[in-house]
């Protein structure tokens, strides 16, 4: 499983630019324009598509799309 790639996958379907131009490195809403009721979408989604539960309190972890990757990573590999 290519965590990056899914992440990006469904990130894709929430933003209107192609997530090829995020710099994965660069703060996450600055980026990405996503706003916290898009985020919660978002967490959703990754909640089911990768079978893990993100607590709400663990959102503040979330600085850019790395620090998301590793974090689902993580939990994935749990």
């Amino acid at each position: 499983m290519d965590v990056k790639r899914d992440f990006l996958e469904i990130l894709q379907d929430y933003v209107e630019f192609p997530v090829a131009e995020i710099d994965t490195a660069a703060p996450f809403k600055a980026v990405s324009g996503v706003d916290s009721f898009v985020m919660m979408e978002i967490v959703n989604t990754v909640e089911e598509h990768f079978g893990i539960a993100i607590p709400n309190n663990d959102l503040v972890l979330f600085k850019t799309v790395d620090d998301i990757v590793g974090y689902i990573g993580k939990k994935v590999a749990a």
